[in-house]
């Protein structure tokens, strides 16, 4: 792992969100050496879904044969077995200065964890994303950044993420992942993206964490 003051991880920390997963995450990031560890839940960590576990124990079918079999009191405090981390979901952080916010949502991903509709139910959530945020950490890319998908030959990106992020809140840093094909670094002028996807389409942990330096803010 590189030098560095902060580190943050967009979500897909276990497979499935189990317990001993993220006890196992924890115990990884309770090793390594930063200052601050932000970390948001991404559509692998079904458990983290309230809704989304509800909905799964009730099915005839268990399409997560493994999450399904759990009871509730096996999931519903998941969140806080990270204790190496500040955990964000739909909530903010201020650290050294810079206003950090955290949202796991992304489009509808074959069924997974915090999947919503694209349109209404995705905007509602932007909106919860104040204003004057200088990093902002979503599981999904906005549109048009980092989110081409070669075997799709589309762009999967959330286009009311990009008009959150362009035209309202305009952070100076927009972390993120879950489309694995898209790992890099853009910018428009104002944001820099970056897509912090560590491993491939293939899930192959080939791609080393990307280190971004920020001017502290003149009044912290």
């Amino acid at each position: 792992m590189p030098y560095g003051d902060v580190l943050i991880h967009a979500g897909d920390f276990t497979e499935l969100g189990l317990p001993s997963e993220v006890k196992k995450f924890n115990e990884w990031l309770g090793s390594l050496p930063y200052e601050y560890k932000i970390v948001i839940a991404g559509n692998h960590e079904l458990t983290f879904d309230q809704e989304f576990m509800a909905d799964l124990i009730k099915q005839d079918f268990y399409y997560f044969p493994s999450v399904s079999k759990l009871k509730p009191e096996d999931y519903e405090n998941v969140q806080s077995l990270l204790t190496n981390c500040i955990y964000l979901q739909d909530s903010e952080v201020t650290v050294r200065g810079f206003r950090i916010y955290g949202s796991p949502w992304q489009p509808w991903f074959y069924g997974w964890g915090f999947n919503l509709p694209r349109g209404q139910a995705l905007l509602e959530k932007w909106n919860l994303i104040p204003e004057g945020v200088d990093i902002l950490i979503t599981h999904g890319p906005p549109l048009g950044f980092l989110d081409w998908v070669p075997k799709k030959m589309q762009r999967v990106g959330c286009v009311e993420l990009l008009n959150t992020v362009q035209r309202r809140v305009q952070p100076r840093l927009h972390v993120f992942g879950h489309i694995h094909e898209g790992y890099g670094v853009m910018a428009d002028g104002t944001t820099t993206y970056v897509n912090a996807s560590v491993c491939t389409v293939n899930y192959q942990p080939v791609n080393p964490p990307i280190v971004i330096d920020l001017p502290t803010p003149r009044n912290s």
